[in-house]
C-alpha cells in the first residue's frame, strides 16, 4: 500500500477506500486474518529518511526514529483508526518488504506499531506467511527482482542491501530538488516515482518533455544522477557482490566524456528489449514452486531467495495450492493446472496509481489507473474458496495536453 507521512514521496490516495474495505471484514462474525503482504507503510521515501541524508544502510537503520510511525498514522487518521477497530476483534499479520524493512530489525519500530493499533497482541510481525493446512504461502517478493534483492557477500558473510532501495533514496535526495527548482508541472515531482516498468521512466520523461515544451531535459539529468550514484562507495559494493564480471567494466561506463551519451545508449537498448519482451519473474517464480518443485527440488525456493529475511522456510511443495506475492505493483490472478489439479498465483499489485504505457495507441501516451485489490481466502466444505476483489480507478484528467490526440 505504501502508506506515507505527507511528504511529497507519499502517493497513498485511497484512506476512503481502504477505511471502507476495513470497517467491511470487521463486521465479519468469522475468525479473520489480514494479511499484509509487504510494503504496508512507506518508511524509506518518508521525510525523516531524507533529512538523514544518503548515509549507508546500517546507519540509517540505526538512526531512523520510530516516531516515523506516528507521522504516518497522523497523516491517515482515518485508516489506522479502521484497523484499530479492526485488531480488537482480528488478527493482523504483517509482512516486511523493502520499503518497510525496518520493521524486520528493529523491535522498537513493531512495539510503536503496535501501541499505536492499541492491541498489539493480535498483531504479528514476519518475514513470510505459511499456512501448512491450507496450502498458502505468501511473501513480499523483492528478492526475486534483482535490482531489489538483498545479496550476501561472498567473503564476509555480510548482508549487501539492494541497489533499488538505494536508488530511490538517492533520486528523493538529489533528483527531487531538481525537479522543484526546473519549469516542471508540478504533477511530475509525484508521478515520476509511479512510472512502470521502471524501465519506461526514459520514455515517460521523454513524453512530459514533448508535451509541456520543457526547457531542461530530464533524461539528460536524470542520467547524470544516476551515473554519479554508479560511482559512490554503496553501488560499486552492490554491483561487486552481485555482479562480479561487469563490476570490472563498471568504471569505464561511469567515467569519462562519454559516459552520459553511453548510459542513454546503453538505457535505450534495454528499454526496447524489455518492450518485445516484458518478462513476469513473479509469474515464473510461482510456475516454478507450484508446479515444478514437487517433482524436483531444484525448483523449490532458494536459500538466496530469503536473503536478509529470515532462513529458507520448510514447505510441503506436494501440498503446496497456492502463493501470493506483491512487489510488482501489478494486479495479476492465474490459476495453474497441476497433475489434474488447480493451483493458483496471485499478486495484490499496489493500493498507489500505476503509470504505464498506453500500448493500444502506439505507445503515444501513458495512463494512470489504479486496481485496488484484495484476496479472500476462505475454506468450506474441506475446499479453499479463493476470491481476488478488485477495484479499478482510472485517471480522468489528461495527464498532459499537447496538440495531439494523446489524453
Amino acid at each position: 500500500m505504501h502508506i506515507g507521512d505527507g511528504f511529497l514521496c507519499d502517493n497513498f490516495l485511497f484512506d476512503n477506500e481502504l477505511e471502507r474495505l476495513l470497517l467491511e471484514i470487521t463486521k465479519s462474525d468469522k475468525e479473520t486474518e489480514l494479511v499484509i503482504v509487504g510494503d504496508g507503510l512507506e518508511l524509506i521515501e518518508s521525510r525523516m529518511v531524507k533529512d538523514l541524508g544518503l548515509i549507508p544502510f546500517d546507519d540509517l537503520m540505526e538512526k531512523i526514529d520510530p516516531c516515523v510511525i506516528d507521522h504516518i498514522f497522523n497523516n491517515h487518521e482515518k485508516v489506522f483508526n479502521a484497523l484499530k477497530k479492526f485488531c480488537r476483534i482480528h488478527k493482523l499479520t504483517y509482512l516486511i518488504g523493502n520499503h518497510d524493512y525496518f520493521f524486520l530489525k528493529k523491535k522498537r519500530f513493531r512495539d510503536r506499531f503496535k501501541e499505536l493499533i492499541g492491541n498489539g497482541e493480535n498483531v504479528t510481525f514476519a518475514p513470510y506467511f505459511y499456512d501448512k493446512e491450507w496450502g498458502v504461502f505468501a511473501y513480499h517478493g523483492n528478492n526475486f527482482d534483482p535490482g531489489n534483492r538483498f545479496g550476501k557477500d561472498k567473503k564476509t558473510g555480510r548482508i549487501v542491501p539492494p541497489i533499488g532501495d538505494y536508488i530511490t533514496r538517492y533520486m528523493m535526495i538529489y533528483f527531487r530538488d531538481i525537479l522543484y527548482e526546473g519549469d516542471v508541472p508540478e504533477h511530475v515531482h509525484h508521478d515520476y516515482d509511479d512510472v512502470r516498468p521502471n524501465v519506461d521512466i526514459f520514455d515517460w520523461f521523454s513524453y512530459i518533455m514533448k508535451t509541456y515544451d520543457l526547457s531542461i531535459d530530464l533524461v539528460e539529468i536524470w542520467m547524470g544522477e544516476l551515473l554519479k550514484l554508479l560511482n559512490t562507495v554503496q553501488a560499486r559494493r552492490w554491483m561487486k557482490s552481485n555482479y562480479p564480471f561487469a563490476h570490472r567494466f563498471s568504471k569505464f561506463f561511469i567515467s569519462g566524456n562519454y559516459g552520459i551519451k553511453l548510459g542513454r545508449f546503453f538505457v535505450s537498448i534495454v528499454s526496447k528489449l524489455r518492450g518485445l519482451k516484458r518478462t513476469n519473474y513473479m509469474k515464473t517464480k510461482a510456475e516454478k514452486i507450484l508446479c515444478k518443485a514437487p517433482d524436483n527440488p531444484k525448483y523449490a525456493f532458494s536459500e538466496r531467495d530469503f536473503f536478509g529475511f529470515c532462513e529458507k522456510p520448510e514447505i510441503d511443495y506436494k501440498n503446496l495450492h497456492g502463493v501470493i506475492f506483491a512487489h510488482r505493483h501489478k494486479f495479476e490472478n492465474y490459476i495453474m493446472p497441476y497433475s489434474g489439479k488447480n493451483k493458483f498465483y496471485i499478486n495484490t499489485g499496489t493500493w498507489r496509481n500505476v503509470i504505464e504505457k498506453d500500448w493500444n495507441h502506439g505507445k503515444k501516451k501513458f495512463v494512470k489507473s489504479a486496481e485496488l485489490a484484495c484476496v479472500i481466502i476462505d475454506e468450506e466444505n474441506a475446499q479453499l474458496n479463493i476470491q481476488s476483489m478488485m477495484q479499478n480507478k482510472i485517471e480522468n484528467k489528461r495527464l498532459a495536453v499537447t496538440e495531439e490526440e494523446v489524453g
